[in-house]
């Protein structure tokens, strides 16, 4: 049974809580946009948050990549120095 977590893509991802640094409003709003595509592709296949909400942490999961994604971005930038 697939029990649906309420709230907005938004919503959701700002209620994710993670260890270490917390990821600022510019990647917050990434984990947002990439949550979203990542929805209308599930959605085409009759797929929705609550379905996946039983198996995986998708907004925490897009969070988790653009996070890493910026943190990989600094540390080119910092090479590049």
């Amino acid at each position: 049974m697939t029990v649906a977590i309420p709230g907005t893509p938004a919503d959701r991802v700002a209620a994710v809580h993670r260890y270490g640094t917390p990821a600022g409003p510019a990647v917050t709003a990434q984990a947002v946009a990439l949550l979203e595509a990542l929805l209308a592709a599930a959605a085409e296949h009759g797929v929705t948050l609550a379905d996946f909400d039983g198996v995986i942490d998708l907004p925490g999961g897009c969070l988790d990549v653009m996070v890493g994604v910026a943190r990989q971005a600094e540390r080119d930038a910092e090479r590049r120095r």
